[in-house]
């Protein structure tokens, strides 16, 4: 299962909602730049409905269809754009939809703290853990971001941890508060430490 062929089976899943008018993919995969690590960016219109509202039924869609491991919202991006991220497969924890829901007019109902309401504490820190991991693996330069989400975590100074620390102290908080819900993906992502 690799990241284009797992879009556009997406999209012409969603394309068959009622209330979704179009759907596309962009980014990486769109440009033909994207590697295994690659996240699917798609974007749906959903014109002639609250988009804000309508993103937060894209969890119950896509989970009809997917065996999702986890859904988190991106509270820092609303009410300007409203996104939700699905991880899609236990084996490939690196494909990630990241749906961008969109409207004419664009409609702003839920703010930053509706979305943060959502969010289940859990799946943010995996979200955030897996986006490091990646950008770790790539070779990006992502101190900052790890030691936000260490910080989110253990509270204390990320100061002294070098990025490799931070992640296995993360992974390990994952794999303690887990259930078995995640254990394949965990172990997926295991692989990449």
């Amino acid at each position: 299962m690799d990241a284009k062929g797992t879009a556009e089976q997406l999209c012409k899943y969603l394309s068959g909602i009622n209330e979704i008018n179009r759907c596309r993919i962009y980014g990486s995969i769109a440009d033909n730049s994207y590697d295994e690590y690659s996240d699917m960016d798609i974007e749906i219109d959903v014109s002639g409905t609250d988009n804000s509202i309508f993103v937060t039924k894209i969890p119950e869609i896509m989970s009809e269809k997917y065996n999702v491991v986890f859904f988190d919202y991106a509270p820092s991006m609303a009410p300007e754009k409203y996104i939700v991220s699905a991880a899609v497969s236990s084996d490939h924890p690196f494909l990630i939809a990241d749906i961008c829901c969109l409207a004419t007019p664009h409609c702003t109902t839920l703010s930053k703290e509706d979305l943060s309401a959502l969010n289940n504490r859990y799946d943010h820190i995996l979200k955030l853990f897996t986006a490091n991991l990646k950008h770790y693996i790539r070779g990006a330069e992502c101190r900052d971001d790890m030691k936000k989400m260490f910080r989110r975590i253990f509270k204390d100074s990320a100061q002294i941890l070098d990025e490799k620390e931070m992640l296995n102290l993360v992974y390990s908080w994952l794999q303690d508060n887990s259930d078995s819900h995640y254990d394949a993906y965990l172990n997926a992502l295991g692989k990449y430490l």
